[in-house]
């Protein structure tokens, strides 16, 4: 039934409040709700209304070492000012020192304080030093081995099986075996003698150029057994298929330039015919930097050896049959740069106490042997035997079956820390040894085209050793000798022996660095290039007997940098000094003579290759290693050597 309009109105407002009403609970047991849900997100934290900001700033250890290695003086106006005593009021023990006290408790009668005079001398903190050991393998093995057409090509597997056996020859000819990757023949000084004393064998092998230098005689630079000016630049030798576009045409005129270089046209699709099976780069390039420790005084209880050794390999065969024009020159570069430049301690002149005032003594000990090596591997594999036999019918066309670009690098940068004297308690054993070897194979077969001339190969393998400090050799003094057997209990009785010693007085600090056992010191650089460029090319067609064929322009290069920074260095010993320079260079070229005959020249290699069992085991190289890496790796007893790069 209706209701009257009375009615209604009365039945419309109770409903209408009761929605309200119920919706204000509803709204009090939400706002409870969301109130216990953020009590709840917020427990964890401290403070809810504290806000905490984290920034991590760290600054840079290089940028405030306190002895950087550098090897310019330091400016005049920015030298240390000399240490002063600090002079600090301190209380008496038993009572507070108050500052001012009258006007703070100025109706307090207070004792008697009497202030004494404490002069702080600055402790320096000597900066942690230890063995830095780095091992780096680096390999590289390509198979490029392309067949375009159908003819009566040379067998790829023969000619692979040529590859490996020049490659025993090539290891046959070095003085020395590849060097070691244990350390322990390094702190032995006897077998770093007997190293040296395989070197000074003379090898004789029929058909190679050995080329050999030892002590002063192996100074300076040396290309290919003879003493040069200056080493040739590697940039400058590159074939020009190598070469950039500015480089060979950047002081040309365009009236000059050939017709090709019209860049409206496509840059490798132009006209013409082109068939490149060559074209190959491979480099192996190791640059190191070692200015671990070093001081201005150097004192051994054992020996000081020193040894340097340098042996470099050139195994190339380059004979080309075919058309006219298809024989390609090998040119052969083997570079050795071995210097040593003076370099004063630059901070000496600074490091002068005032009157009267006993130096500053801070020791580093370290317990055991100091280790500083290096040694690197890198090999480069790579053959690119390619046969191509194909009748050119288009009005242009480009094949490129080479161009292969192979390169390792390693880049190694050690910085420690300068010290005033290093006390070494056993020997002092710094050996470096380059072992570079390159086998290049470019017997190319060429009919129809015409050969590029321009485009030969360039072999080389490089050197540079920069020693920077020179070091003199003295006996062992009894006051420095006296101190050798201390440990690091003797701190005391190690600093008062120095402040005694009359070498080091006048200096405002003396910063030492003890070794008990021995400091080794080790770059072991071991390069190996094996490059197979054996090519048949056939071309036919009237179009193919105008193509231009490359077979060769292929460049490799093995390089390898050390430089040891130090500083000149009075070195006395107890039991002496033993040093060494051996520089070898021996080339086995196997190339077209006008006198000799093709077949004559593959036979003289031929020779060669049966006379060698395997790589290092040849009876022209005894005391070879005949571990491969990887089995000599597995059996090394140090953990450091289980960390390849």
């Amino acid at each position: 039934m209706s209701l009257d309009s009375i009615s209604e109105t009365i039945a419309h407002f109770i409903g209408t409040f009761e929605l309200t009403s119920e919706q204000a609970r509803w709204r009090d047991q939400y706002d409870e709700f969301v109130a216990f849900r953020r009590k709840a997100e917020l427990e964890e934290l401290e403070d809810a209304t504290v806000i905490k900001v984290k920034v991590g700033l760290k600054l840079d250890p290089g940028k405030y070492d306190a002895l950087p290695f550098r090897t310019d003086a330091p400016q005049a106006d920015i030298a240390p000012a000399p240490l002063q005593a600090m002079s600090v009021a301190a209380p008496v023990p038993g009572f507070g020192l108050v500052p001012n006290a009258d006007d703070f408790i100025p109706d307090v009668q207070l004792p008697a304080i009497s202030f004494q005079t404490v002069v702080l001398q600055p402790q320096l903190i000597p900066e942690l030093i230890g063995s830095a050991v780095t091992y780096t393998v680096q390999t590289l093995r390509l198979s490029d081995n392309d067949t375009l057409g159908q003819a009566e090509f040379r067998d790829v597997e023969t000619l692979m099986a040529q590859g490996d056996a020049l490659a025993a020859v090539a290891e046959s000819l070095h003085a020395v075996s590849a060097p070691s990757l244990n350390i322990a023949d390094y702190q032995s000084v006897e077998h770093i003698q007997a190293l040296v004393e395989e070197v000074q064998q003379t090898i004789e092998v029929e058909g190679a150029t050995v080329h050999q230098f030892q002590g002063e005689d192996a100074m300076g630079t040396i290309v290919n057994g003879e003493h040069v000016d200056e080493a040739p630049d590697w940039s400058e030798l590159l074939p020009l298929h190598h070469q950039s576009d500015e480089d060979q045409t950047e002081d040309l005129p365009e009236e000059l330039l050939p017709a090709e270089w019209d860049q409206s046209e496509d840059s490798e699709f132009g006209e013409g015919h082109t068939v490149s099976t060559g074209g190959n780069l491979a480099v192996n390039e190791v640059a190191v930097t070692v200015a671990w420790v070093d001081a201005p005084v150097i004192a051994v209880g054992g020996q000081s050896v020193n040894v340097t050794v340098v042996s470099q390999v050139a195994v190339v065969s380059d004979i080309d049959t075919g058309d006219a024009g298809a024989q390609s020159d090998t040119m052969v570069v083997q570079t050795s740069t071995i210097t040593v430049e003076g370099n004063e301690a630059h901070w000496l002149d600074d490091n002068v106490a005032a009157e009267g005032q006993d130096p500053l003594v801070a020791v580093t000990w370290i317990a055991g042997d100091l280790v500083v090596t290096n040694f690197i591997q890198q090999e480069i594999d790579a053959t690119d035997i390619d046969h191509i036999e194909t009748e050119i019918t288009a009005s242009s066309s480009l094949y490129v079956m080479g161009d292969n670009v192979l390169i390792n690098v390693t880049e190694i940068l050690q910085l420690g820390s300068y010290y005033d004297v290093i006390l070494i308690g056993g020997d002092m054993i710094s050996v470096d040894i380059v072992h570079q070897t390159i086998v290049f194979l470019d017997d190319d077969e060429i009919n129809g085209g015409i050969p590029d001339e321009d485009d030969d190969n360039l072999v080389v393998n490089q050197v540079a050793l920069t020693t920077m400090g020179e070091d003199t050799h003295e006996e062992l003094d009894a006051s420095l000798a006296g101190v050798l057997p201390l440990e690091e209990m003797d701190t005391e009785a190690l600093e008062d022996a120095l402040l005694n010693n009359p070498d080091f007085a006048g200096m405002e600090q003396i910063r030492v660095l003890k070794i008990d056992g021995d400091l080794v010191q080790v770059n072991a650089i071991e390069q190996i290039t094996i490059l197979q460029d054996q090519d048949d090319i056939n071309l036919n067609g009237e179009a193919g007997a105008v193509a231009s064929a490359l077979g060769a322009g292929n460049a490799v290069l093995n390089t390898a940098g050390v430089v040891k920074a130090g500083v000149d260095s009075v070195v006395m010993t107890g039991e002496g000094e033993y040093s060494d320079l051996v520089l070898h260079q021996a080339s086995l070229i196997d190339t077209p003579d006008d006198d000799l005959d093709v077949e004559i020249g593959n036979d003289a290699i031929a020779v060669l290759i049966d006379t060698v069992d395997g790589p290092g085991n040849s009876e022209n190289a005894p005391g070879h290693n005949k571990m491969t890496p990887s089995e000599m790796a597995e059996s090394f007893d140090d953990g450091l050597q289980t960390m390849l790069a």
